[in-house]
């Protein structure tokens, strides 16, 4: 009788951490989707207010319309925005991939910021294509991520094109 009462107690115990074991396991995966929706909602909203400050600033407008227009100079203070520019998508793009990289967003997401780096340079005139050119080589240590040899690529590609 002894033996059978300390059996039950033993395995109740076994049973009890199997359990807990199981409970953690499910925190964990919860806390992960968290993580994710986190990142993507963060992810984003950085391109909503981006479009928010462009909708409500006419000349935001006015300056996005240069960016795409061939033979408009990007000179003194429209240079600066331009590189501005470039700056907070190549930011945008980088925190996706290491975004992604950990496994706190999803592939179609990174697969979005890829196609917002041809989007992007598909619309910008030789001007815009320069400054991308000159922010992407402002970063040589990170030339060798998956994101910044996209870009390349990409802005070769128009290079190319606006060359032609």
């Amino acid at each position: 009788m002894k033996l059978n009462i300390r059996q039950t107690i033993e395995t109740l115990g076994m049973l009890t951490v199997v359990i807990s074991l199981l409970l953690v396991a499910y925190e964990i995966r919860q806390a992960n989707r968290i993580a994710v929706v986190n990142t993507e909602f963060e992810l984003r909203n950085s391109y909503h207010a981006t479009n928010l400050a462009i909708l409500n600033n006419p000349d935001m407008v006015d300056f996005m319309v240069r960016l795409t227009t061939k033979g408009e100079p990007l000179e003194g203070p429209d240079e600066i925005r331009a590189m501005s520019w470039t700056f907070l998508h190549l930011n945008t793009w980088l925190a996706t991939a290491l975004a992604y990289e950990n496994g706190v967003t999803t592939k179609e997401t990174y697969q979005n910021i890829l196609d917002n780096i041809d989007n992007q340079m598909a619309r910008s005139s030789p001007e815009m294509i320069e400054i991308w050119r000159r922010s992407i080589d402002s970063f040589p240590s990170l030339a060798e991520t998956q994101v910044f040899e996209y870009a390349n690529e990409a802005l070769t590609q128009y290079e190319t094109a606006a060359s032609e």
